[in-house]
């Protein structure tokens, strides 16, 4: 049964509860870039830059505050038991998605072999060869069914890429309505790309100008970048 595009767009899954533990010490801990890594002497933490292997400072080792208190939380409530569940899953869901992918007509994997331990880049080059309807078609068709997709960063290397990354928070459900929702987009591809190539019908906005995406002379990076290119 095919997918149909979503009236009301379904909040994402939620979250597994994770278990509660202790962490464990990393055993590479001296092999990290110095700063990040902390030693407590008894009264308080200090940067520990006396690390055996570490290849030094890298840029601003302090990183964003916010996320690596959200990421410290993270990791101390999951514990060492919780983390490997995390990873289990997650290499799970991303297994389970690559082989229910391969099966969608127009969809491959150029440069994967087997099985994955993480993110997939895809390919709809067959697609567009036989319909016409690029990556960029699909990511916008992708809208009206109230799912994200991510395609790649430009300049494009895997031709007309879609990249997914699962994790370990999406149950059977939703991967199951994701992969629905491409099989769709497949076949509206192969018997009526008009469907396709005018998406999304359900935004407020709806296409942008995507030509100097691949060229370097248009690229701007930076706001300084763009009013020195803007002149």
């Amino acid at each position: 049964m095919l997918l149909q595009p979503a009236q009301n767009v379904r909040r994402p899954a939620h979250v597994r509860r994770p278990r509660y533990g202790r962490s464990r010490r990393y055993e590479g801990a001296d092999s990290v870039p110095a700063g990040p890594y902390r030693r407590f002497d008894g009264e308080k933490y200090k940067f520990n830059k006396q690390l055996e292997h570490s290849i030094g400072k890298v840029r601003m080792f302090h990183g964003v505050a916010q996320t690596v208190l959200r990421a410290y939380a993270w990791i101390r409530a999951l514990g060492p038991e919780g983390l490997l569940d995390v990873a289990k899953i997650a290499v799970l869901n991303n297994n389970y998605l690559y082989h229910k992918i391969l099966q969608i007509r127009g969809a491959s994997a150029p440069y994967v072999k087997g099985g994955r331990l993480e993110q997939v880049r895809y390919s709809w080059e067959q697609l567009t060869k036989e319909t016409g309807i690029t990556t960029e078609d699909v990511q916008r068709r992708m809208c009206d069914f109230g799912l994200h997709y991510w395609t790649s960063h430009h300049p494009y290397i895997v031709p007309q890429p879609f990249t997914l990354e699962p994790t370990e928070s999406y149950s059977k459900d939703d991967l199951d309505e994701y992969v629905r929702a491409l099989e769709r987009i497949s076949w509206e591809a192969y018997h009526d790309p008009d469907v396709v190539r005018s998406a999304p019908h359900n935004s407020t906005v709806h296409r942008i100008d995507e030509s100097g995406f691949d060229h370097p002379g248009e690229w701007c990076i930076t706001w300084r970048a763009y009013q020195k290119k803007a002149k």
